[in-house]
């Protein structure tokens, strides 16, 4: 995805990436610690950013954890003298993610994992609008521009190297028609060779000008912004 390529380079090892000296280990564990906004790349730039310029967009953040199990990693973020325990998902989503005055005020973030562990941030972009089985395609369109508008100014010169967000994957959500003049058109799904579930209904905003709702047949998990197929 675009803000993942902007953030982090794939497949970094998060001893490497993130977190400067090994704090302590012991009995095949290590924790490791280090900035925390160096942790989550990007998002202080992001959430720095004035919120009427990412009112349709936001991202969260998967740690890609190999060779080990995700139960045996621990994160735990520490700002203002307290300790904040995260929570890692079994698709390896983080939460809560730290706010803009943490980050700000320089929380730092202790990793514990096995000696074997290798982790890499991953980052996913998606739209503001409640998860369900109707979308503002126009806030869509402008999430979509919002991204790509963030990612120039946290990227700066190398924003013109990257591909810019242009769809939305509808994750969990069937069969779907976008509107257009009165009209209901189905929309396209994933293939099989997509990193997404065979299926996924998506959007592209430039291929239907005047766009005014999506409808889909089940409830979304989650709309998600990417860039071109590959």
């Amino acid at each position: 995805m675009l803000l993942r390529r902007v953030f982090q380079p794939a497949a970094v090892v998060l001893s490497l990436a993130l977190l400067s000296s090994a704090v302590t280990a012991q009995a095949g564990m290590t924790t490791q610690s280090g900035k925390a906004s160096d942790a989550f790349p990007g998002l202080q730039k992001f959430l720095n950013l004035p919120a009427a310029e990412r009112s349709q967009v936001n991202v969260y953040y998967n740690l890609r954890i190999k060779h080990c199990d995700t139960s045996q990693v621990r994160a735990v973020l520490v700002s203002g003298g307290k300790e904040i325990p995260l929570r890692i998902a079994g698709d390896g989503r983080v939460t809560p993610l730290p706010s803009r005055d943490q980050l700000n005020g320089g929380a730092t973030l202790n990793i514990t994992m096995p000696d074997t562990c290798t982790i890499g941030p991953k980052i996913k972009v998606y739209s503001t609008q409640p998860a369900g089985k109707t979308y503002d395609a126009a806030g869509l369109g402008l999430g979509i521009k919002q991204g790509n508008n963030a990612m120039g100014k946290i990227a700066g010169a190398l924003a013109m190297t990257l591909k810019k967000l242009d769809r939305v994957y509808f994750v969990g959500g069937g069969d779907a028609t976008v509107e257009v003049g009165g009209q209901a058109k189905p929309l396209p799904k994933a293939g099989s060779d997509s990193e997404y579930p065979a299926g996924t209904p998506y959007f592209v905003p430039s291929q239907y000008p005047g766009a005014t709702k999506i409808t889909l047949s089940r409830p979304a998990g989650i709309a998600l912004f990417d860039t071109p197929a590959k």
